[in-house]
């Protein structure tokens, strides 16, 4: 019976997913009924449920007790979530996995809703893992998606192929992938054992780093070349993805691009280029928006200030410098325009173009020219032709 009560957590009316979660979590903390894959599956679109009573509950349930009584749940699932919350059953190794029981607890779609939902979930997962599992997660993305797309597993003519390697990209380069290696408090007591357990945390942060950056360069960036190939052939959107995603990978070596990527030297500047090339792009769009938020650009030099501010804030690299000129000249043409007209909007071009001047009677007769202008006009004429004369 425990998987048609399951189903009612995507009923409709929201008493009815309330008490099905309720009675349902209560089983598995005293175990009566085991986290089993489907039944987490079919639990985890609870934590973007519609209710935010829901919604909270949910978010205890996976982050207290869940951690503690299923610590490796969270990791032996994510893959697999992944497929599940896309719909997705093009994939030779996860297209028969609990087909027809979580069809209906999916996040299926490309729109950016459905995006932010499956997103939230994934973070929430990966808040539950350890440094070791991220690091074990990182590995098996790489090897279960990335390399399935690019040796023809996983069918990118399918969109929903195409939208499980998409959230696989986004997931890599979030910063709740990044390793945060947990160190010792500050208050802790300089006594033999506290000296012993800040010891031991530093030899594992200096382990996981190594293996990190081990993994990265002999397993992740061979399988990026090949998936960048293959998206280029295809003319993919997804390529941009992929290169925002390795630019957050390789943001901490970018020193050692020439060492990691040295068995293919025109591979390696083809990425280095790209690199600088989408890291310009997406800085000129920073300016470019954070210029258009700045509200006391009154003057040039007002301007200078901001942009000085922007580029401390930026970063001060060349890559930069191209964007603040184009946005600085715009804004200090926008700067001086104001200046001239006192703080009013410039009149657009039609409203110039025809002047208006006030219509005046002369004789019984109706002009537009005021009796003042027709004086002088008749007595520069008559000087005109004196001088003719």
């Amino acid at each position: 019976y425990i998987p048609r009560i399951a189903n009612l957590l995507r009923d409709p009316c929201e008493i009815i997913r309330m008490q099905t979660f309720t009675l349902l979590s209560r089983l598995m903390q005293r175990d009566y009924v085991k986290w089993r894959g489907v039944l987490f599956l079919q639990f985890l679109l609870l934590l973007v449920d519609e209710s935010e009573k829901i919604r909270n509950l949910a978010d205890y349930l996976f982050g207290s007790i869940l951690k503690v009584k299923a610590p490796l749940l969270a990791y032996n699932s994510f893959v697999e979530a992944i497929f599940v919350l896309n719909d997705c059953h093009t994939h030779s190794g996860h297209s028969a996995k609990s087909k027809t029981k979580v069809q209906n607890f999916s996040l299926r779609g490309n729109d950016a809703t459905s995006r932010s939902k499956r997103m939230h979930i994934y973070v929430s997962l990966l808040k539950q893992m350890a440094p070791e599992q991220l690091l074990a997660t990182s590995a098996k993305l790489c090897a279960e998606i990335l390399a399935s797309a690019s040796d023809g597993m996983l069918n990118l003519d399918d969109i929903t192929a195409q939208c499980v390697l998409q959230d696989s990209l986004e997931i890599l380069a979030c910063k709740e992938m990044r390793i945060q290696v947990p160190r010792a408090s500050d208050t802790t007591d300089m006594d033999e054992e506290g000296e012993v357990r800040r010891s031991l945390l530093e030899a594992r942060g200096r382990a996981v780093t190594q293996v990190s950056k081990k993994n990265l360069i002999q397993h992740a960036v061979p399988i990026f070349i090949e998936l960048k190939r293959l998206l280029e052939n295809r003319n993919s959107s997804l390529t941009g993805c992929l290169m925002e995603c390795l630019c957050v990978l390789l943001k901490d070596y970018k020193n050692e691009i020439d060492d990691i990527l040295v068995a293919d030297k025109q591979l390696q500047k083809e990425l280095i280029y790209d690199m600088q090339k989408y890291e310009a792009a997406k800085t000129r769009n920073k300016v470019n928006n954070a210029i258009r938020r700045t509200n006391g650009l009154v003057s040039p030099a007002n301007l200078r200030t901001s942009v000085a501010d922007l580029s401390e804030k930026l970063g001060t690299a060349t890559k930069i410098t191209s964007a603040v000129a184009d946005v600085a000249a715009k804004a200090v043409a926008r700067s001086v325009m104001k200046d001239i007209n006192g703080n009013m909007p410039t009149p657009s071009v039609h409203t110039m173009s025809i002047p208006k001047v006030k219509t005046s009677i002369v004789n019984g007769s109706r002009t537009t020219l005021p009796m003042d202008v027709l004086q002088s006009l008749r007595k520069r004429q008559v000087a005109d032709f004196d001088a003719v004369a």
